[in-house]
């Protein structure tokens, strides 16, 4: 029984070190393409709620970054302790709420991915802008030496 616990323990432990890597990396990111998009970072970006209403406005635009905050509330599970009885609650009916969950996480990851691509591109077509050099016509050197 000692293996069984031990190992879950473990799992646990793995699963979280991978959570927190994620989060970091996402922020990471997050913070990196607000500074490509706005000139400036930005600390939402390390803010566990408003981190997924900026990645809905700089992948999309505002809307949608409130539409993901409000769906994520709504399908949030929620416990309450009155008299020391715990109670879960959801806001939505059971099914509709495990159904919008997992939609939820499908479009979240999917604007994720849409939201690295934007960022290559933007970095992409930044780099490959080259600032132009004010010239001077040619004429007006050729004038400049006949006047010496």
């Amino acid at each position: 029984m000692t293996e069984v616990v031990e190992s879950i323990l473990i799992f646990s432990v793995i699963i979280f070190i991978v959570a927190i890597v994620v989060y970091v990396l996402e922020s990471i990111f997050l913070y990196k393409f607000n500074k490509l998009v706005y000139g400036k970072g930005t600390p939402l970006a390390w803010i566990p709620i408003c981190n997924i209403y900026l990645l809905g406005k700089l992948a999309v635009n505002k809307i949608v970054g409130w539409i993901l905050v409000i769906i994520l509330f709504l399908t949030g599970t929620y416990t309450v302790t009155v008299n020391g009885v715990e109670e879960t609650y959801t806001i939505l009916p059971e099914g509709i709420h495990n159904v919008l969950t997992v939609l939820y996480y499908l479009v979240f990851l999917g604007l994720f991915v849409y939201a690295i691509i934007k960022y290559m591109r933007i970095k992409k077509s930044r780099n490959t802008q080259q600032p132009v050099q004010p010239q001077q016509p040619v004429q007006s050197q050729q004038n400049q030496n006949n006047s010496l």
